[in-house]
């Protein structure tokens, strides 16, 4: 392959583990709207046709592909294929990598050379689009700890160009619009910061900016989480984090002072990076901005002092993000003050899903709370990633990981993948299978239950709760009682 000829065999050996070489009939559906994937395409052979969301009354020309079963990683690897799931073609999520400009109904073409699956891959966005074979089509599939890797090689400099540019072409524009900051500067200016900005990335541990270090640098988080951290004494503490779509950088527009706090990157980072000289630019012509980035600095300097001023009550915070709870988008908490250990929460869960509880009362603790064995629907449902038959999924739009029992094979994959053990498998008669498996089970939140889950509901201290860690106000309050 035109693109491996020139690595070196022991770069090539290290890689090859990730890398598979991937084909499909024309008609075949490669990747869904909603899905998450765990690595890019590059497209070797073939057309390929994308197409965002089917507008009310459009033509569909992906019919056929409809009736086909997508292929995972783990179809290409001897698997079987998965079954296509069910997803919300109204709904939308927050900054959606879209992998062409196109409005609902819209359609282009891939040809040969091209890359798409990336955004997902690396930022951990799902797929916005419908990718479909528009011909037979054969596919370099590179899996993302060789995409990292192969990014970084100085070998492969015209490969990172192209995947960098066809970033900034296809999504960085919708990236930007979406974002707070930028969403009602013209097209004009945003044209100029997606020549501008250089994209970057850290690996875990890394720093960002250190605090005390001239301040140049505006970040934005396109993927992955970064802590902002505060010296105290030999060690620092954390005063709060950073996820897709926020910023950090406003010292070096307003004040043209060092940094005030350390960034580190908590996974791998997607960092896009612009020059202060850029970004004042933007502000002289549009001085409303400046307010938005005072209250920003603001906000930010009053957890810098408190974090310093009082390293215990960083303590939640550092917690949520050593044990990952940073992820969730609802996290069952417990408050063992107020539980009776009556078991009204584990009972109010089996009614409401035939009997089979699906979350464990007892699990890690912090303070006064305990953190149940239960699914956080994480922002980033990488359980999601190579199911082999499309068994567990989430909606566009919806909040709810939800596992059909009809479609799970009992393979483990989704157990495996959840960084968090809060998938398990029971014992399960499939009448698919038509023989007993090791059904992946997990909280869904009692989807479709008009009351929200029974586990709060049916508490009768409440003792059970449910919340998001970006509510830090939130989270401060309950810590500190």
């Amino acid at each position: 392959m035109p693109l491996l000829a020139e690595l070196p065999a022991d770069v090539l050996e290290k890689l090859q583990p990730n890398l598979f070489e991937g084909e499909f009939k024309q008609g075949e559906l490669i990747l869904r709207e909603g899905e998450y994937c765990d690595g890019a395409y590059y497209l070797l052979d073939g057309l390929v046709e994308v197409r965002f969301g089917r507008s009310e009354g459009a033509p569909d020309t992906m019919a056929n592909a409809e009736k086909q079963n997508a292929r995972s990683w783990a179809t290409l690897k001897g698997g079987k294929k998965r079954a296509t799931a069910p997803v919300n073609p109204t709904a939308t999520v927050l900054l959606p990598e879209i992998p062409v400009d196109l409005t609902p109904g819209g359609r282009t073409v891939l040809e040969r050379g091209e890359i798409f699956g990336e955004g997902s891959a690396l930022s951990r966005y799902p797929i916005a689009t419908d990718i479909t074979a528009a011909s037979a089509v054969k596919c370099l599939l590179i899996r993302t700890p060789a995409l990292r890797s192969m990014l970084d090689l100085p070998e492969l400099a015209s490969f990172k160009e192209l995947f960098d540019s066809r970033y900034k072409q296809r999504a960085l524009r919708s990236h930007l619009h979406r974002v707070d900051l930028f969403k009602d500067l013209g097209d004009a200016v945003i044209e100029r910061l997606v020549e501008a900005v250089d994209l970057v990335t850290f690996k875990p541990g890394r720093v960002i900016a250190e605090q005390g270090k001239p301040a140049d640098t505006f970040f934005l988080v396109r993927g992955g989480y970064v802590k902002v951290g505060v010296k105290v004494g030999s060690g620092d503490v954390a005063a709060t984090y950073l996820r897709k779509g926020d910023w950090a950088g406003e010292t070096a527009l307003l004040l043209d002072e060092p940094w005030p706090f350390t960034l580190t990157a908590l996974e791998h980072v997607e960092l896009v990076k612009l020059a202060r000289a850029d970004m004042q630019e933007v502000l002289r012509e549009f001085p409303q901005l400046e307010a938005q980035l005072w209250q920003t600095l603001t906000s930010r300097l009053k957890l810098v002092r408190q974090a310093a001023g009082d390293p215990l009550h960083s303590q939640p915070l550092q917690f949520a993000m050593d044990s990952g709870l940073i992820h969730g988008e609802s996290v069952l908490l417990i408050n063992l003050e107020t539980c009776t250990r009556c078991d009204e929460c584990v009972r109010g869960c089996a009614d409401a899903h035939g009997g089979e509880p699906r979350f464990v009362r007892e699990g890690i603790k912090f303070k006064n709370f305990s953190v149940p064995t239960a699914c956080y629907q994480c922002t980033d449902p990488v359980c999601m990633i190579g199911c082999p038959t499309g068994a567990i999924s989430r909606p566009l739009g919806t909040l709810e990981v939800v596992i059909d029992k009809a479609t799970c094979i009992g393979c483990g994959n989704c157990v495996r993948r959840c960084p968090w053990g809060n998938i398990l498998q029971v014992q399960y008669n499939s009448p698919t299978l038509n023989k007993e498996i090791g059904l992946a089970s997990k909280c869904d939140l009692c989807v479709g239950r008009d009351a929200g889950p029974a586990c709060v509901q049916m508490c009768p201290h409440g003792a059970a709760v449910r919340v998001s860690f970006k509510q830090q106000d939130l989270i401060d309050s309950l810590f500190s009682r």
